[in-house]
């Protein structure tokens, strides 16, 4: 019984730091055939509540420990420091440009659009300060 708790945590350590779903679900079928196998009861009972507790770690699995995973590969295992798209323009700096009347913002080769709540002048500087709605903050 302890050697099988052993494997159990080892596979579900393996989907920690390798975010393999596989190992955990081979943990959540071991776990359920130990607390199943200690219960003293019928046959039928012990697959019914099997299925039952088989069903209820695997909703869990999918609510709440994914979730987590992810938490702890972002933050400690993995932290991302690739921003994409869009996204990654906060903090850069731009020059405004005018196309057939409408004013963009000249950004790595690239024209955006921009909102602002203050006056804009042409072929000026300004800084991104944030997003919203697909369109760049200056």
């Amino acid at each position: 019984m302890n050697s099988l708790l052993l494997i159990i945590f080892i596979l579900i350590l393996i989907d920690v730091f390798l975010s393999i779903e596989f190992p955990t679900h081979v943990a959540y079928i071991l776990l359920t055939l130990l607390i199943v196998n200690e219960i003293d009861n019928t046959l039928l009972f012990k697959i019914l509540l099997g299925v039952l507790l088989w069903f209820a770690l695997v909703v869990f699995h999918y609510t709440i420990w994914r979730k987590m995973i992810e938490r702890i590969h972002d933050r400690i295992v993995a932290p991302r420091k690739h921003i994409g798209g869009i996204e990654a323009l906060i903090g850069k700096k731009g020059i405004i440009k005018e196309i057939e009347g409408t004013k963009f913002i000249f950004i790595n080769e690239e024209l955006y659009e921009f909102e602002s709540n203050k006056e804009i002048l042409l072929e000026k500087e300004y800084r991104i300060l944030a997003i919203q709605s697909n369109k760049l903050i200056i």
